[in-house]
C-alpha cells in the first residue's frame, strides 16, 4: 500500500479561497472611507449641556438687535472723502477704522450699510469698504435710491 505524498497533492481550492476574502475586506475599507469623509468631528461642534435641570424658572429673553450701522460717504470740498456714522463725520480713515473696529467687537453681525454720493471716487468707495471688512463685519450692503434704478419700459416704436 502506497501512502500519498503531501508533494504531489495540490489543492487548487487554497489559492481561490482566499481571493474572495481578500476583495471583500478592500470593499469594506473602500466603503468605511468614504462613508467617514462626509462626517463633521463631534468634538468640533459646540455643546453646551445643562449641569443640573433641564427645565429654568424664567425664561431667557434674546439680546437686543443693535440694528444697522448706516455709512454716509460724501465728498469733500477740499477733495477729501467725508464719512458720516452716527452723525459724526470723519476725514481720517483712522479715525473711521477705529470706530468702526470698536462697534464690530460688540456685534459683528449687525449689517453695514454703505450710502455713497455720486461725486465720490471709486477708489475712495473702495477704501471704505475695505475699511468696513478690516473692522471685521459680516454683512456690508451698498444703499440705493430706487426711483433711480427703475428703468423706463422700452419704447415698442422702435
Amino acid at each position: 500500500m502506497r501512502i500519498p505524498s503531501y508533494r504531489n497533492h495540490t489543492d487548487s481550492r487554497s489559492d481561490q479561497s482566499m481571493t474572495p476574502m481578500i476583495d471583500v475586506v478592500f470593499l469594506l475599507l473602500i466603503f468605511f472611507v468614504c462613508a467617514s469623509v462626509g462626517q463633521v468631528r463631534e468634538s468640533v461642534l459646540p455643546t453646551e449641556l445643562a449641569a443640573g435641570s433641564i427645565e429654568s424658572l424664567q425664561a431667557q429673553q434674546p439680546p437686543p438687535l443693535l440694528g444697522e450701522v448706516w455709512l454716509k460717504v460724501l465728498p469733500g470740498s477740499d477733495g477729501n472723502t467725508i464719512v458720516e456714522v452716527n452723525q459724526r463725520e470723519y476725514t481720517d480713515f483712522s479715525q473711521l477704522k477705529d470706530t468702526l473696529m470698536n462697534l464690530a467687537e460688540l456685534a459683528p453681525e449687525i449689517p453695514v450699510i454703505l450710502d455713497i454720493e455720486p461725486d465720490v471716487e471709486l477708489g475712495e468707495m473702495i477704501h471704505v469698504y475695505d475699511t468696513c471688512r478690516v473692522a471685521g463685519f459680516e454683512s456690508i450692503s451698498f444703499a440705493a435710491d430706487a426711483e433711480k434704478l427703475k428703468t423706463p419700459p422700452p419704447d415698442p416704436g422702435k
